[in-house]
């Protein structure tokens, strides 16, 4: 599980770190423009680690598997949850949407749920692609 957690945890920086790089480039400054749509392609950052975590520690069963995933999800949770939190308190504490501010314990939150639930998915789908592999492989 170490390696879950620390595939987690690189995850969740990455998101964070991708936040703070488009508020740096100026696109969370229009709520409306570009930012809001740039955010959704760090969807790319679990889903690279989820592959490369499956295709290192491949788990003997699907519970496992499963239990790796939570692992997975909740490391990158809790890590993107503070940096969203330090975001919209310390970074970009004005930010609004639609005129209405921004709550960030409920993006915290939000974030952290988030990154449990799809975290444990994509891992869980990994798992599924690479065992359909597998069996192509041996059926050769």
């Amino acid at each position: 599980m170490r390696l879950a957690v620390m595939y987690g945890t690189a995850t969740g920086a990455a998101t964070g770190a991708w936040m703070f790089a488009e508020y740096g480039l100026g696109l969370h400054d229009d709520p409306n423009g570009i930012g809001r749509w740039t955010g959704f392609l760090a969807i790319i950052f679990p889903i690279v680690a989820a592959w490369l975590l499956v295709r290192r520690d491949r788990r003997p069963s699907w519970g496992a598997t499963a239990l790796q995933g939570i692992t997975f999800g909740l490391a990158g949770g809790i890590v993107g949850a503070v940096a969203i939190y330090v975001y919209f308190t310390r970074v970009n504490p004005t930010f609004a949407i639609d005129g209405q501010p921004v709550d960030a314990w409920t993006q915290a939150l939000s974030g952290f749920f988030g990154a449990l639930v799809f975290g444990a998915i994509f891992v869980l789908i990994v798992r599924a692609i690479v065992s359909a592999e597998d069996q192509d492989d041996r059926s050769i």
